[in-house]
């Protein structure tokens, strides 16, 4: 049975709060009174009400204060403020700053039963969206950004850590690596997990700049038009493809966010921007400033924090992982018998490269799933550019051979240093050669330079 929710009153007249726990308290609700206003904020985290309903006018303190109290150490409790009518203008300005509502004496049983309610669904609302969330932030990297590879374990590091922080982000990637994914973790997992997430793609932007659909406001207030910089205040503002920009609004953007206000009307707006930004792109930015195409100096006012997520065929071993979870995510979805790849199709997918990237396998997994009723996958039920993209069939057994040692040798080489984190003594250890052996290795196949990186990245770390 559900508990019955806390509501806490807070007047100076107790016939009044007599009165408020007469119509509310049992069933539903659970009555909590406060004839003084001094003691508010330990009322609240002694009896965690559902919401505050507190009179405007009061000794001690008055509700403004009260308000900002509440707002500032429980801004999931909302607060309903009381007036008499020669106060309610000062109440409307509170709503304005944060009041869920005000009642205005005298009031009906029914109006106090019907504001409490619509306040006390608010509060389950908004408890459960962050309840919502942490669940989301705990499984993000197995349910939504998913990869084991070695390469694909580091980047989630730099997520995490790139999110412990409120520094901008650059992420770099082909097509379909999961720019947005990534950009999307670091916001989940950082203190502006609350705010809003606003995604802007400049390639679907007139030059007019940045509106987004009229934001109505609270009742009775105008509706007016807001742009995304507003949108995202205390927020994330993600912006896609920022390579596509003209230089015009290259200017634009990197004046907006160094004064972090936004320039309308002729007028600076006071508000200040309060946003986290994060930038994506799968073009080469550093020949686009050689280029004269993209601003040097807002190059690097965006890329603080670097993260370059690599392309699928650079970590061919989370293939069978992503298959397998694209195919039981169809399952829960569609309620049907979960599918499964047969040897010789995750064979196939193995060795072919994956231009769109995971984009790309997951529509493959999807139409192949689609094919079929049965539960194992066949080859046949692939797409025929899948079919007939491994070359090894036309080698030689010895070309064939050949190609897959190379391949193998430098996908081994490439989980040592990830794993021992650059270490070369140790990887040649388990390797089971020298250390000058394992160098002269690295050398040949030209991975010494990623080796030098691996172990910056992890000297960086300490």
């Amino acid at each position: 049975m559900t508990e019955p929710a806390t509501v806490l009153f807070v007047d100076d007249e107790p016939d009044l709060l007599e009165n408020y726990a007469r119509i509310l308290d049992g069933g539903s609700y659970h009555c909590v009174t406060s004839s003084s206003s001094l003691n508010v904020p330990d009322l609240v985290r002694e009896h965690k009400p559902a919401v505050v309903v507190t009179d405007f006018l009061m000794p001690g303190k008055d509700g403004m204060v009260i308000l900002k109290e509440v707002n500032e150490a429980f801004p999931h409790i909302p607060v309903v403020m009381v007036s008499a009518h020669a106060t309610v203008g000062g109440v409307v300005e509170a709503v304005k700053v944060g009041a869920f509502d005000y009642l205005t004496k005298p009031f009906t049983s029914d109006q106090l039963l019907i504001t409490v309610r619509r306040a006390v669904e608010q509060h389950l609302l908004q408890k459960e969206n962050t309840d919502l969330k942490r669940k989301l932030q705990a499984g993000y990297f197995d349910h939504y950004f998913v990869g084991k590879h070695p390469k694909f374990i580091v980047i989630e590091e730099q997520i995490k850590r790139a999110a412990a922080t409120d520094t901008n982000v650059f992420i770099q990637g082909e097509t379909g690596t999961g720019k947005e994914l990534a950009a999307r973790a670091v916001h989940l997992h950082s203190k502006r997990v609350n705010g809003p997430f606003i995604i802007v793609d400049y390639s679907a932007l007139s030059s007019e700049m940045m509106k987004i659909l009229p934001y109505s406001g609270s009742e009775g207030m105008a509706p007016r038009e807001t742009n995304v910089f507003e949108a995202a205040n205390g927020g994330t503002l993600y912006i896609k493809q920022v390579e596509d920009l003209d230089m015009a609004m290259q200017a634009r953007l990197l004046r907006i966010l160094q004064s972090r206000k936004v320039y309308e009307n002729a007028e600076w707006q006071a508000k200040q921007l309060d946003i986290r930004v994060i930038t994506s792109t799968s073009a080469d930015l550093q020949a686009a400033i050689a280029e004269k195409k993209f601003r040097e100096n807002l190059f690097y006012y965006l890329n603080v924090i670097n993260i370059v997520i690599p392309p699928l065929r650079h970590r061919k071993e989370d293939i069978g992982i992503l298959c397998d979870h694209f195919l039981r995510q169809r399952s829960e979805k569609n309620q049907t018998p979960r599918q499964v790849l047969h040897a010789d199709v995750l064979a196939r997918l193995m060795s072919y490269d994956w231009p769109g990237n995971v984009r790309e396998l997951r529509n493959t997994v999807e139409r192949a799933a689609s094919m079929t009723e049965e539960l194992t996958i066949m080859t046949k039920h692939l797409p025929e550019n899948i079919l007939d993209s491994d070359e090894s069939y036309s080698l030689s057994f010895k070309d064939a051979r050949r190609k897959y040692l190379e391949e193998f040798e430098k996908r081994y080489l490439e989980n040592l240093i990830l794993k021992y984190k650059g270490n070369i003594s140790r990887a040649s250890e388990i390797a089971g050669v020298t250390r000058m052996s394992f160098y002269r290795i690295l050398k040949r196949v030209g991975m010494l330079k990623e080796a030098d990186n691996v172990r910056h990245m992890t000297d960086d770390k300490k």
